[in-house]
């Protein structure tokens, strides 16, 4: 058939072919239409905050807060995630276990979903504020706990040693990890030093109250390895990390392990939402994911480097290259998390800065032999164990008594009134005068035994002296009960001790027994009047562990 053929028959056109010279005016504007109104949606949605760019996505949000030792390592971390992950925001903040402490005490803050602390600590504040946390991943990386002292600092026996001989600067064990593996390091030598919880309860007396002093005073109690001079004598704990980077400023610090070993600070990362709930079974937990997410990128070859180059070691806790910090240093083990939760919660109770009345029985018994000394030798022993114990923050004061001692027939008599040990006094200070008289009550021994009385008068003046900075105690030394006719009678000074005790001010009466002629059932029931406690001791020594049970019993 020829094309030009005009009666041929006209046939329809090949799908496709030409179509736009066949489509409605109308269908073309609505097509147009369609795509400007998607150009629009996709130019919002590039614009959205809440959405990361170029992602078809509504983003969902983590919180994360990490130790300000691992921030870079985090945020490489989450730069990770983000690339597979683009919809889930991850916001990073700083802070150690002390900020997020403050968090737990705050109704209306929001705690981190993702929490990387930088102490050992951090399970038992968490549960003590009513949460838990369970961890992801038990450590991301680590880093030894060592000593940090002047150029000519030299290697202690141990922990225990270093926590005895006065020279260990503590900062807040719950605040800083250093400082709490400091305290936890003489249970975790135990078997190497022989020492018992009792014996390192005792020794952290001192170092205690000495920390107390400070944060009454207004100290801020954290690490400062600037202040590290040439001719400093003390041992500051803190990690290998922070030793080399404070070293680079700082070339008169040394850092030095005590022969037992070094306990190591690990950075673990927690889910603190999930709770007790094995969160490794719920995948679709999104912190959960994203913590299982951070935890891959630490174990990859970037992360491995990344975590060595920030002079941190990783989870096999292998030593920094070229034998740098405390090298191949023998690790401690891990202490009980038990034993974690009550050394915490002893320091602060013996950390708070000690008031104490010391009230000394001088009656003739006192002179009774007690071994290779006599009952009031050791009173005046023990006392001055005691006060060697105490800072200058503490307030202590010393009465004497006996039948008759004092004005108008009084059963006691003051001889330091109750002060602050640093306080001017006489041309020196309290301190001075309280050591002073302490020296003088073997000398003052006689007649018989006003316990009642006294204990009473003891009371009342420590009442009148009460101060919420400070533990406030009336503590007693005596050989016996009451031999005083004249004298209150037991169940009367019991009446009135419970009758004056104030909740809202308390003072606590505790009883030292010399020698086991002392008589406990007298002794206990007066004491137990106002919430202290009765003790037995035979030995000068003992007399540290018998003022840690009694600070510990509150």
């Amino acid at each position: 058939m020829s094309q030009d053929d005009s009666s041929a028959p006209e046939t329809a056109p090949h799908p496709g072919a030409a179509a736009g010279r066949s489509r409605n005016p109308f269908v073309l504007a609505g097509l147009a239409l369609v795509l400007v109104l998607g150009l629009i949606t996709f130019f919002a949605m590039r614009g959205n905050s809440n959405t990361p760019e170029g992602a078809d996505c509504v983003s969902e949000k983590v919180t994360l807060t990490t130790a300000p030792v691992m921030e870079d390592l985090v945020k490489a971390a989450v730069k990770d995630v983000n690339a597979d992950e683009p919809c889930i925001d991850i916001q990073v903040t700083a802070g150690t276990v002390k900020d997020v402490v403050a968090l737990l005490a705050d109704p209306n803050a929001e705690l981190p979903e993702i929490w990387i602390p930088d102490s050992p600590t951090w399970k038992g504040q968490l549960t003590a504020a009513g949460w838990t946390g369970t961890p992801i991943a038990n450590v991301l990386a680590q880093t030894p706990v060592g000593l940090i002292g002047g150029p000519s600092a030299k290697a202690p026996d141990s922990w225990a040693d270093v926590l005895d001989n006065g020279s260990l600067a503590m900062a807040d064990p719950s605040a800083e990890g250093a400082s709490a593996l400091a305290l936890l390091a003489p249970y975790a030598e135990m078997k190497k030093t022989g020492e018992t919880p009792l014996s390192i309860e005792e020794k952290t007396v001192p170092v205690a109250q000495t920390y107390g002093e400070r944060a009454v005073a207004g100290s801020t109690n954290e690490t400062d390895l600037t202040t590290i001079s040439a001719s400093s004598t003390q041992l500051v704990p803190a990690t290998e990390q922070a030793y080399l980077a404070a070293r680079r400023s700082n070339d008169q610090l040394s850092l030095v392990a005590p022969k037992t070993g070094v306990p190591m600070l690990r950075y673990p990362l927690i889910d603190v939402n999930r709770g007790t709930k094995d969160i490794l079974s719920t995948g679709g937990d999104l912190s959960a994911r994203v913590g299982r997410a951070m935890t891959r990128w630490f174990t990859s070859s970037a992360g491995v480097e990344a975590i060595a180059a920030a002079e941190l070691r990783g989870p096999d806790g292998a030593p920094l290259p070229n034998d740098i910090g405390l090298g191949d240093a023998t690790v401690l083990s891990t202490v009980a998390q038990k034993t974690t939760d009550d050394t915490l919660r002893q320091w602060r109770v013996l950390s708070v800065p000690s008031s104490i009345l010391a009230v000394v029985d001088l009656s003739g018994s006192m002179k009774m032999a007690l071994g290779d000394t006599t009952r009031i030798g050791l009173a005046v022993q023990a006392s001055q164990l005691a006060l060697d114990a105490f800072p200058a923050q503490a307030r202590i004061g010393i009465w004497g008594f006996s039948k008759n001692r004092g004005d108008n027939g009084a059963s006691y008599e003051e001889y330091a009134t109750l002060d602050r040990l640093d306080a001017p006094e006489g041309g020196g200070t309290h301190g001075d005068v309280v050591r002073a008289e302490a020296g003088k009550l073997a000398s003052r021994v006689r007649g018989g035994t006003g316990v009642m009385d006294t204990t009473l008068a003891a009371y009342k003046y420590a009442q009148e002296k009460w101060d919420p900075a400070w533990f406030n105690s009336v503590v007693i030394f005596t050989d016996g009960a009451s031999d005083d006719s004249s004298s209150l009678s037991l169940d009367s000074l019991v009446n009135q001790l419970k009758s004056i005790r104030d909740p809202a001010k308390p003072v606590k009466v505790i009883i030292i027994g010399i020698s086991q002629d002392a008589d406990t059932g007298e002794l206990e029931q007066i004491a137990a009047a106002t919430g202290g406690q009765n003790y037995l001791v035979n030995n000068p020594n003992e007399i540290l562990g018998v003022l840690a049970s009694a600070l510990l019993n509150r």
